[in-house]
């Protein structure tokens, strides 16, 4: 009796060994999809790996002089101008701004004209949450791209820095942007909100209608349909989320510019998947197409625009004076 009580106890001792093994095997499996995140797709499906046949990469060639980015060489530094002579836009001169430097300033300046507020004059950046890539060298790489891209449209290009080798202020940065007038101003950065690592997607910023410095203010009409044309863009290029459209009077690099002026938040480098997707040059190629066609846009937008208002002056003009 006690040899018939043994065997079963011994059989269901085995099952639960199994059983546990397999169950640290699928506990393990899902711990690393959500932590490693191996997987190829986000958790929408989305490509994370992106192949080089849907990119823009495919049909990259940088234009005659074009300087590639790579940390161990020196570049020109600061405030390099192309000037596209034979381009159709030459006269409109595109001031593209990598966000960061490889070092920040903790030293302070005005947040805008006149202001006591003031704040960092550049901060460090976020690091990718998965790839550690710094975000100072990632927005580098889309900038580089995009100077390209619009020289092969025809547009003349200022970079504001072309190594990560600078010391180059918020203020500083709008002060070049507004010495050569720009048509715009293409500040490039990538979001951080480690507090709530799901937070993911694309945005742009530019300042509110009620900014309360002047020469600001005045431009909050084109920075505002820019920031309205670049969103789209960017997201349908890169197939990344729309997380929003934002104003803000808390931007010393928009503060200070007397031009037209957008932030382009690329993505989360403290979510997973926005930080594997944004580490890739296939993206940095259609990042840069993207905000091509919304500068494209931007201008097509403007220039209706402008058709509109003459048209309505020279209806005003032309109108018979009515009886008194």
């Amino acid at each position: 009796m006690k040899m018939k009580k043994t065997v079963p106890i011994m059989l269901l001792s085995l099952c639960m060994a199994v059983l546990m093994c397999l169950s640290a095997t699928s506990c393990s499996g899902v711990w690393s999809y959500l932590w490693d995140r191996p997987a190829e797709t986000d958790i929408d499906g989305n490509l994370l790996i992106i192949p080089e046949t849907e990119s823009a990469a495919e049909t990259y060639v940088p234009f005659e002089g074009a300087v590639e980015y790579d940390e161990k060489k020196v570049h020109a530094g600061v405030d390099i101008y192309y000037d596209n002579e034979t381009g159709k836009y030459r006269s409109q001169i595109i001031v593209i701004d990598a966000g960061h430097q490889a070092e920040g300033n903790s030293e302070k300046e005005p947040v805008g004209p006149e202001s006591s507020e003031m704040k960092l004059k550049v901060s460090w950046g976020a690091t990718g949450v998965y790839t550690k890539t710094e975000e100072h060298v990632l927005n580098l790489e889309v900038a580089l791209k995009l100077r390209d891209e619009l020289m092969k449209r025809g547009y003349s290009v200022v970079m504001i820095r072309e190594t990560a080798e600078v010391n180059i202020s918020n203020k500083e940065r709008a002060e070049i942007a507004n010495k050569y007038d720009a048509a715009a101003f293409i500040r490039i950065h990538g979001n951080s909100w480690p507090d709530d690592p799901s937070w993911n997607g694309a945005s742009t910023i530019c300042q509110r209608e009620d900014n309360p410095y002047p020469d600001c203010a005045a431009h909050y009409g084109q920075s505002r349909l820019l920031a309205e044309s670049i969103l789209p863009a960017f997201c349908k290029a890169t197939r990344m989320a729309t997380y929003k459209l934002q104003e803000t009077n808390d931007l010393a690099g928009t503060n200070w510019s007397r031009v037209p002026t957008v932030v382009v938040e690329m993505g989360f480098l403290s979510n997973v998947d926005d930080d594997r997707r944004m580490s890739q040059p296939a993206f940095w190629h259609m990042a840069a197409e993207g905000i091509a066609n919304g500068l494209d846009d931007y201008f097509t937008a403007m220039r209706a625009l402008e058709t509109d208002k003459t048209s309505e002056d020279d209806r005003i003009a032309t109108k018979e004076p009515s009886e008194s």
